[in-house]
């Protein structure tokens, strides 16, 4: 008997100790959706808060002032790097609007998040395209707006981008992109979009391609689309692009093949739009890319912002952004006195995202004083700007 008890006693203090539970609070705002729905986002912040500590990853847009005493704004993303699937809810209660919630789990069933993204998806509009000569393309079903919607829907599958369509058709210059601004920034305005798309078939002519060292002509064709990207905010051009390609073989499509379908790439023809669709999507990417996310302030509430941003832009609770007013007085213009150069903008403080909807995000303004300088328009951005 005696035995039994001290290899019992032996055995639990060999045993390996159980870490305590680890415990977080989370806090949501009891609106429309009722306590029901603040509860779930309750749970959703603590369990960030959880997985934060576990691990993180940090992007952080930092620079300096260009005053000696000026303060430097810094826009700041910080998403965690473990997930739990199992938690308890310690505790529930609520003050005044507000429910918070506290949640335990056991760190050792942290798990690695598979899906960390620390890039904003961008707003975009595309309009229809411009064909320089309509009788070359009479074989393809309405390119003008088929090819733009094809480019639309490859850059929605990148995961980098959220896209409208607009019937708006935005006329290019004598050069080429688009003159103008105000149409540019109307139509931005009028779909919530940051870059504004537009382009241009340049040629779609036939040709004889030598083969069989110049013996022999295939018959092959060629295509060429220019595409430029607008600024939605200024109407400012950011970026111009021009791709070709050629298909060898049969030179005519067929309007009973949709445009992008399975039948439509497997001509020659059709193919190499589709190449060159791609190739002109991967340079336009790369241009947009080092450009800030920006999205605009539709509302005010006191302390707290309502921007048109929320998770389906990758949006998250904590990020932090600068906020900004653009001072549509102030044009900036190069050689051209027509087009400007983009409008002076003067930063008002940051902004702390404290929740998100799938469309909207809601965030507070820091510092609390500045709340009363901003209204709807104004901008937040992911970047660095130096403080009044």
């Amino acid at each position: 008997m005696f035995g039994g008890a001290l290899l019992a006693l032996l055995l639990a203090f060999n045993a390996p100790a159980q870490a305590a539970p680890a415990e977080a609070e989370g806090v949501a705002l009891i609106d429309e959706g009722g306590a029901a729905r603040a509860r779930q986002l309750a749970i959703r912040d603590a369990l960030e808060q959880l997985g934060l500590r576990s691990a993180a990853r940090v992007d952080v847009a930092a620079g300096s002032g260009a005053k000696p005493a000026g303060k430097v704004l810094e826009s700041s993303r910080v998403q965690p790097g473990a997930e739990f699937d199992n938690y308890k809810i310690v505790r529930e209660w609520q003050t005044g609007q507000l429910l918070h919630v506290r949640v335990a789990v056991k760190e050792e069933e942290a798990r690695p998040r598979g899906n960390i993204n620390l890039a904003y998806r961008k707003k975009i509009v595309v309009t229809p395209f411009h064909v320089r000569s309509s009788p070359q393309l009479d074989d393809i079903d309405n390119i003008a707006t088929r090819l733009p919607q094809e480019l639309l829907r490859r850059m929605g599958e990148t995961g980098k981008f959220l896209g409208k369509d607009s019937p708006y058709v935005i006329a290019p210059g004598t050069t080429g992109p688009a003159v103008d601004t105000a149409a540019v920034r109307r139509i931005a305005g009028l779909y919530e979009s940051q870059f504004v798309i537009s382009g241009e078939i340049i040629d779609a002519s036939n040709f004889g391609k030598p083969a069989y060292y110049g013996l022999l002509k295939k018959d092959a064709r060629r295509i060429e689309i220019a595409l430029y990207v607008h600024d939605g905010l200024s109407g400012a051009l950011v970026a111009r692009r021009t791709v070709v390609a050629e298909g060898v073989g049969e030179r005519r499509i067929g309007r009973d093949k949709p445009f992008g379908s399975a039948s439509f790439a497997a001509t020659p023809f059709g193919g190499a739009i589709l190449r060159a669709l791609d190739e002109g999507i991967a340079q336009i990417t790369r241009d947009i890319a080092p450009l800030p996310f920006m999205a605009k302030v539709v509302q005010v509430q006191g302390e707290r912002i309502f921007i048109d941003a929320g998770s389906t832009s990758s949006v998250t609770p904590g990020d932090q952004l600068v906020l900004y007013r653009a001072d549509a007085r102030q044009q900036v213009y190069g050689n051209d006195p027509l087009v400007p150069l983009g409008t002076v903008e003067a930063p008002l403080g940051t902004v702390a995202i404290v929740q998100v909807q799938p469309g909207f995000a809601i965030g507070r303004i820091e510092p609390a004083s500045a709340a009363k300088q901003v209204s709807a328009g104004d901008l937040v951005r992911f970047d660095v700007a130096v403080g009044p």
